[in-house]
């Protein structure tokens, strides 16, 4: 697959998904685009976006991308908050489609406190 990692993305996470094609938004000076130009941009290049955006479903209507969404939701954005979530962003990774938003988390907690805000 052809991952793009937002800004919030551990980069180190690269190393624990072997196979993949993965860039940054830094390394493609995409760092300073808004949610709508960095979903517009993306999408000619990658099959994925991988964020801890927990907002970002909410600003953009994702199926007017040709680009699946994944939000990594952990407490913090350190690598080893996100190790944990590695086995599932893998299975996620061989069934999105673009257009789908998938959301994983670290802990129910986190879990029941978007559930609570009205998020998947």
């Amino acid at each position: 697959m052809l991952i793009l990692f937002d800004h919030g993305v551990p980069q180190k996470l690269r190393r624990s998904l072997p196979g993949h094609q993965i860039a940054t938004t830094a390394e493609r000076g995409w760092e300073k685009l808004v949610t709508g130009e960095l979903l517009s941009t993306a999408q000619h290049e990658f099959e994925i976006l991988l964020s801890t955006d927990s907002n970002i479903n909410y600003q953009q209507w994702l199926p007017d991308y040709d680009i699946a969404l994944i939000v990594l939701r952990a407490f913090n954005t350190k690598l080893e908050s996100s190790l944990p979530l590695v086995p599932e962003l893998e299975n996620v990774l061989t069934t999105i489609r673009p257009g789908e938003v998938v959301y994983l988390y670290a802990n129910q907690k986190l879990a029941r406190k978007d559930q609570r805000k009205g998020r998947k």
